[in-house]
């Protein structure tokens, strides 16, 4: 019954404002998610992140601002939004839109003020810009990323979590997600008016309150502004002031416009209307008026000629008339052609039959039918088959022995009039930390073996016989190559063609094949295994192999978690992939093992393999040691607090690092946030409600000293009394 009396109690202008609210909540977050997914993202990170674009990292040069802004483009053009807006309505985005801030305000509304932290008489300014020079400033020299402290990943979380998405009940089972959620409560649903997050720790608020002091030196903006010749002295807005911008000063309401966030509250709530969110009008002087002269109405000069139905009827058909024309010599033009035929040792004679099926030794059911088209524009499509199946020459044939994807084709490299071969490739791959994978032998019976007893990964697990245009690719394909089909396509009429050719042109000229999701998810086969990850044992600077650790193990979930593998899983290429930092030159198969020197994540190659790429140029400064050996696959990233189990407490997973700050972290703020939810409980079950205006009773003392000008009650020794008991 309190929750519907409070919710009944909100003024209606608040009512108003948290019906937009929890709109845009449904907008922004999950499980809708309609805004983001607009432009093809999961949610508010990665390019359209507001809050990332604007560090400063020593050695910075305009170009790398540029890159770091091109990555979150679509963030910052709603930050410039976000920024006009602000100047010249107030800060309508925090106090009407933002849902993380709104949702907590909301929470802590209906839940009370009694027994809530009162921030309010802080000095809010000291600390937020503090906080603010110290998140773009050091944060990101010491290699704190700014996506570890972000309610702006937090608060979507939490929705993702209650809509049954596994993403968010991965990120708040992490270390670095106990914290941020421990922040959120305390400075949000466990703060009175729950706005202390907004105040202190957000980057955005933070700029946004600088274009609101500025734009409140105009008269023509409109802003939150007080009568002082009306006002009372009541102290009524200030006590109803959501994040404390309203200070009495000799019984007069002074409004600090960097914290105000245009709420209207105050406004509501002032019966004498001395303040009010409006603009200033203009100064009016009196001018001579002119003797008594008609003005008849000025002559209408007009640029364009508007044409009249017939003429635009006439021009309609005229245009219809001449695509129709244009249509007929098109098709005219058009000529068809015979798909190329493949396979000029016959076996698709055999093989393209529907069916072809038997069960091997091992008691396997095989089935040997190949799709013609399929195959004729895959990769392999121009390789005759006893080119890779060698010792295969007469019908009928037993089984192969065999494929080594080093041996020579009969076709020619193009740029080199050489026999192709992938022998360079597997030479590489001998020479890397997966030597051990194989690279010949490869038959129809051993596939199963390959994929479940292999702890290496072979040529055939990474690399299949697929289309060169791959289906994340199409749409670009089609957006890029249009013309193909006016052009090429008048001759060429088949999809085999269209496979096959313009998929060397997008490989050559476009940057490659696959995109670097695919290349994450071919990783994830193996690192995304933990029972196969469990069973390697790491050589690389040992003297005796030893087990893998719980960090190598779960080293692809904690990269899911970074920015760049959001920026991956979100199909932007701007984030850096798996081979980007293990492979980043060459062929890409030479992966050496981080203790191995001269591998790119080797401590003494690390700066160059960071800026590459156009990436992190400044990773070479020496004061940027800090953020160029962040860990990227660090624990804490991880949700290793979901292995542990009741029967084993006080014992803590394995992988769990008690050691870290942001352990200790998580600690303290557990501590406390379980500390206010055992007073809030006990408060609202066992204290005798206040009569009159609530104060809150952690800090609400200092507040009406501070704030309000009011006198001090601690004479009357202001303590909480028990029901049924008296005082």
């Amino acid at each position: 019954m309190k929750l519907f009396h409070r919710l009944k109690n909100i003024p209606a202008g608040q009512k108003y404002r948290y019906t937009l609210i929890v709109l845009a909540t449904l907008l922004l977050l999950a499980p809708f998610t309609l805004i983001p997914s607009l432009f093809g993202n999961p949610d508010l990170c990665g390019p359209l992140c507001m809050r990332r674009f604007y560090l400063y990292f020593p050695g910075m040069t305009w170009e790398d601002f540029l890159s770091q802004l091109s990555v979150a483009a679509i963030g910052a053009g709603f930050l410039a939004f976000i920024l006009v807006t602000t100047f010249f309505f107030g800060r309508i985005w925090c106090s009407y839109l933002c849902p993380m801030g709104g949702v907590p305000e909301l929470a802590s509304r209906v839940t009370g003020e009694r027994w809530k932290l009162e921030y309010r008489w802080l000095p809010q300014v000291p600390i937020r810009y503090g906080y603010f020079l110290t998140f773009v400033l050091l944060m990101p020299m010491l290699g704190v990323s700014a996506c570890t402290l972000c309610n702006f990943i937090t608060v979507p979380r939490i929705f993702q979590a209650f809509s049954g998405d596994w993403r968010g009940v991965a990120f708040l089972v992490t270390t670095v997600g106990m914290v941020n959620l421990g922040l959120v409560l305390l400075l949000g649903v466990f703060a009175n008016k729950g706005r202390a997050y907004c105040s202190f720790l957000c980057p955005i608020g933070a700029i946004d309150a600088l274009v609101n002091r500025l734009g409140s030196k105009f008269r023509f903006t409109r802003r939150i502004r007080v009568e002082r010749n009306r006002c009372t002295g009541c102290n009524e807005c200030a006590r109803k002031c959501m994040c404390g911008a309203i200070t009495m000063v000799d019984k007069i309401a002074v409004v600090d416009q960097l914290s105000c966030m245009s709420c209207h509250e105050c406004a509501d709530v002032c019966d004498w209307g001395a303040i009010d969110w409006l603009t200033v009008p203009p100064e009016i002087r009196h001018k001579r008026k002119k003797k008594d002269v008609e003005f008849h109405p000025l002559p209408e000069w007009i640029a364009l000629h508007k044409p009249g139905k017939d003429s635009f009827l006439r021009s309609r058909v005229l245009l219809l008339l001449l695509l129709l024309a244009l249509g007929l010599l098109v098709w005219s033009q058009t000529a068809s052609a015979a798909p190329r035929q493949m396979d000029p040792d016959g076996c698709l004679v055999c093989h393209s039959l529907p069916g072809l099926e038997f069960v091997n030794d091992q008691g396997l059911s095989r089935d040997l039918t190949i799709d013609r088209d399929h195959y004729a524009a895959s990769l392999h499509g121009n390789v005759p088959c006893s080119d890779c199946h060698a010792e295969i020459r007469y019908f009928p044939h037993k089984e192969d022995k065999g494929v080594d994807c080093a041996a020579e084709c009969h076709l020619e490299e193009p740029s080199e009039g050489a026999a192709y071969t992938h022998k360079e490739v597997a030479e590489e791959m001998q020479a890397s930390v997966h030597r051990q994978g194989r690279s010949k032998g490869f038959t129809g019976n051993n596939r199963l073996e390959e994929s479940v007893k292999d702890a290496n990964p072979s040529c055939r697990l990474c690399h299949s016989n697929t289309g060169y245009i791959s289906e994340v690719q199409m749409p670009r394909f089609r957006e890029l190559f249009q013309h193909s089909e006016e052009a090429c396509g008048n001759c060429h009429k088949d999809d085999v063609w269209r496979q096959r050719y313009t998929g060397h042109i997008l490989r050559r000229l476009l940057g490659g094949r696959w995109t670097k999701e695919e290349g994450n998810r071919m990783c994830a086969k193996c690192h995304g295994d933990r029972t196969r990850m469990s069973k390697v044992e790491r050589e690389a600077g040992r003297e005796q192999p030893e087990p893998a650790s719980p960090r190598f193990v779960l080293a692809n979930a904690s990269y899911d978690l970074t920015l760049h593998g959001r920026l991956i899983a979100a199909g932007r290429e701007s984030g850096a992939s798996c081979l980007d930092c293990h492979a980043p030159a060459g062929l890409q198969h030479k992966i050496q093992e981080d203790e191995k020197p001269g591998a790119s994540t080797h401590k003494e190659t690390l700066a160059k393999t960071c800026a590459a790429e156009a990436c992190h140029s400044y990773a070479g400064n020496d004061a940027n040691r800090g953020f160029l050996y962040t860990d990227m696959h660090d624990m804490d990233l991880t949700p290793v607090l979901l292995e542990m189990k009741p029967e084993r407490l006080p014992a803590l997973p394995e992988g769990f690092d008690a050691d870290s700050n942001w352990a200790r972290a998580m600690v303290v703020l557990v501590a406390l946030t379980a500390l206010m939810l055992v007073v809030w409980l006990l408060g609202n079950l066992f204290a005798r409600p206040v009569k009159g205006k609530v104060y809150s009773a952690l800090g609400g003392g200092v507040f009406r000293r501070r704030m309000l000008e009011m006198p001090d009650r601690r004479g009357k020794k202001s303590r909480v009394v028990l029901k049924g008991k008296k005082k």
